[in-house]
Formats: structure tokens, sequence, C-alpha cells
């Protein structure tokens, strides 16, 4: 069973530039291993220094391919559209060549876009070299909300789905946008590498919650049902 490992400092800069070494040092040893990279990425306010730094760095980017965790169910012109994000924070400079794969359709529900996301994520290269992972204050990881509808699915560890549909229980966390798509614990299990951004003491107790007590909550339960070890990468 995987466990978490602690990486904190002092400050988010320096927490900023260790993540983005260690992730340009691994999705550069995948292409130069494999000739592909794969890297799925959690959208949010968190994240948004660690896709500035490495817009900017010198990596093989055409040879990289880049996914999302989760989505919610709204157009890329949405303000909440984590596919804006990571078009407007991470695709750009020299990253502005890599490979994306959205999770957003056409469809009108989540639920009846699952087949064909399935599709476009199956044809991925995998597992992911690297995955980067969120937490919501509600104990929630990519868009695995506790009682959320489609929960249980997304974490069956026999599952076979990469990617799943979820109607979270709205609330303060979820805002209006309840309908959401995410990856699965059997696409986030076989990750070479997992990584948990985040910031601030109230975020780091209600990990440590989770983990120690609280292990019914979702990002508990994808720590337990990780193959590799999940780094947390921690700052005030």
């Amino acid at each position: 069973m995987a466990k978490a490992v602690w990486h904190g400092f002092d400050t988010r800069a320096d927490m900023v530039r260790a993540l983005a070494d260690k992730t340009g040092t691994a999705l550069e040893a995948a292409v130069a291993a494999r000739g592909v990279a794969s890297w799925a990425v959690s959208g949010g306010s968190t994240p948004k220094p660690l896709f500035a730094a490495l817009a900017a760095a010198p990596l093989p980017w055409p040879h990289i391919q880049v996914a999302l965790v989760d989505e919610r169910w709204v157009p890329r012109s949405h303000p909440s559209s984590n596919e804006a994000l990571v078009w407007s924070d991470l695709l750009r400079g020299a990253a502005s060549g890599a490979p994306f794969q959205a999770m957003k359709t056409a469809h009108g529900d989540p639920f009846t876009a699952a087949p064909a996301v399935n599709a476009h994520y199956s044809a991925l290269p995998l597992p992911f070299d690297m995955v980067l992972l969120g937490l919501g204050p509600d104990g929630h990881t990519a868009s695995l909300f506790p009682a959320a509808a489609g929960l249980e699915a997304a974490l069956d560890p026999a599952g076979v789905a990469l990617c799943a549909p979820i109607r979270a229980v709205q609330s303060n966390v979820t805002g209006q946008e309840t309908l959401r798509m995410t990856l699965t614990l059997t696409a986030l299990k076989t990750a070479r590498a997992v990584t948990l951004m985040i910031t601030g003491p109230d975020k780091k107790a209600v990990l440590q919650r989770a983990l120690d007590t609280d292990t019914h909550l979702p990002v508990a339960r994808v720590v337990r049902g990780l193959d590799t070890d999940v780094q947390i990468y921690w700052a005030p």
C-alpha cells in the first residue's frame, strides 16, 4: 500500500522551484527512455506558478503529452474551465508545442460523454509519467468529492475505466459546477509518479487528518490505492 511522503518548504517559491525541477527532470527522462512522456495536471490557483515556471523551461515539449486530471462540465470560455487555465498558464512559450488532451466534449453531460472521453484517454501514452493532484478543504482530490454520485465507481480498485463522470453534492467548495469528469483510481494508481501540491496550514491539517483518522475521505482512499508513494509538496 502506498504512503504519503512529505516535502515541506519555507516559502511557496521554494516549493515551486523544487517541484518544477522534479517534474521537468522526470518528463525529460521519460522522453529519453521511451520517446514520449505524459503528464496529467490539475486546475485551480495552486499550480499556476508551477505552470508558469515550466512553460518557460526548455523541455522536449512536442514529445510531452499533457492531459487533464479533471474538469468541470463547462465550455472552455467559462471562467472555471480547467482547460482554459492550462491553455493560458502552461501551454504557452516553450510549452506551446505540447500536445494536449482535454476532457470536456460537446455532450450535454459527463455521464453521456464518458465513453468518448475514455476512448480519448485510452489513446494516450500510459501509464502517466507524472500526475499533479490538488486538495480541497473537504478532502477531495481531482473531482473525487465526498458523497458524490459516481464516486464509488471512480474509486473502484477493480474498475477498468480511466475517466468517470461525477455529480458532486453542491457546496461552497464545488460552487455551481457540480457536474465533473475525473480520472479514476484505475488511471491514477499505475502512474510512475504522483505529486500532491498544497499550500497553507488549513490544507495541511485536512490532509494530515485524512491520512491519520478520516481515512474515508477521497484523498486518503486515493493515496492508499496507488502503486507508488505520493509525494506531498507543501508550503505555508
